[in-house]
């Protein structure tokens, strides 16, 4: 079984997440770094959650922090992606040790430097559905760097959504559990499954 296209699970605090996402074959869980966040893990969390995990990249999620914070928090965990929302920062971040994704409102995007060294943009919507012109600023920008949808998608129009605007893929939410060990995957599923390769076909 595999995804018809790239997915990127963000936010992801719980196994129960974490291992549904690595079945699905997702390619990236992207787990809070940040202290103070609501889906915050800690080194040791990490760790515990990686250890049941094969086949996926991790990518260590940031909104606030200082670029010199990030550096050192980064050292506790092994991840191979950063992403965050500062475009200067990606300037200061370039490391050999790990690849950046940069967060963006799509309103922001026709002011962004072509040549940061930055391998994806998730990028998200100003409402929950996207407009004709958000669509072709996104198709604009295609070639300048690997675009990843992060609001607006869901089962129905996931599809219609990627040929449109050529994306590369999309970004979606992981979310607690309801209680440990129990989670509700009803969205989250649903697109994931409408993404799933038939290997019998």
């Amino acid at each position: 079984m595999a995804l018809k296209t790239f997915v990127k699970v963000s936010s992801v605090n719980n196994l129960s997440d974490a291992r549904y996402c690595a079945g699905m074959e997702v390619n990236q869980i992207g787990f809070s770094l940040e202290e103070g966040t609501e889906s915050y893990i800690s080194p040791e969390k990490f760790s515990e959650l990686t250890e049941w995990l094969s086949g996926v990249e991790y990518v260590g999620e940031f909104e606030n922090s200082s670029t010199q914070k990030i550096q050192e928090t980064i050292n506790q965990y092994n991840v191979s992606f950063v992403q965050i929302n500062n475009p200067e920062q990606a300037k200061e971040l370039n490391s050999e040790s790990f690849s950046l994704i940069l967060s963006i409102s799509v309103k922001d995007l026709p002011h962004i430097d072509p040549n940061l060294p930055v391998v994806y943009l998730l990028v998200s919507g100003e409402t929950d559905e996207w407009s004709e012109k958000e669509l072709d600023l996104i198709f604009q920008h295609k070639d300048n760097y690997k675009i990843l949808l992060s609001s607006g998608v869901n089962e129905s129009n996931i599809e219609q959504l990627l040929e449109k605007t050529k994306a590369a893929g999309i970004a979606l939410q992981g979310g607690n559990e309801l209680r440990p060990g129990y989670k509700d995957y009803d969205e989250l599923a649903d697109i994931l499954e409408s993404l799933e390769i038939d290997d019998l076909a």
